[in-house]
């Protein structure tokens, strides 16, 4: 039997394909990494300042039903209210006062024009005037009372 033997550069060896292995192994890394950035760097809460209190508590909102009623001057209003109530408050009183809240609101409006309410500083001393009428009702019964803190209108409309 003869054997034959090849001269070791007459063997073509292919070139491996290096390129497609590394960008299989450096993409997922890469992920990695900015995953783990994010969570380290970007994500870290914020510390507070030695000697200071942070304050655990955040303001609650509640948002009143749609109310419609005349004004001073025979105009209609509608108007959606969210009341921000002070933190640590948690809508208890609201939620049973809401009869007197309407009420107080519907006074508060029927006191006010038309040509009062169109410009946008109207609007603003209305929700002044709400905030002082509402924390007047929440306030006559027994402590905690919970305050509104301010008004925002998800929605108002004058005719």
């Amino acid at each position: 039997m003869a054997t034959r033997t090849v001269a070791p550069d007459a063997i073509e060896e292919k070139p491996k394909k290096k390129g497609k292995k590394m960008v299989m192994i450096i993409v997922p890394v890469v992920v990695i990494l900015a995953v783990a950035a994010y969570f380290l760097i970007l994500k870290k809460p914020a510390r507070p300042i030695k000697g200071t209190k942070t304050a655990a508590l955040v303001s609650i909102s509640y948002t009143m039903p749609t109310i419609t009623t005349n004004l001073d001057d025979g105009h209609i209003v509608q108007a959606q209210m969210i009341l921000e109530l002070a933190p640590g408050d948690n809508k208890a009183e609201v939620t049973k006062n809401l009869p007197e809240l309407n009420n107080a609101a519907i006074l508060t409006f029927g006191g006010m024009g038309y040509s009062q309410l169109l410009p946008t500083a109207g609007r603003t001393q209305a929700a002044v005037a709400l905030t002082n009428a509402f924390n007047t009702v929440l306030h006559t019964g027994p402590k905690p009372w919970d305050s509104v803190q301010s008004i925002l209108f998800a929605s108002f409309i004058v005719q």
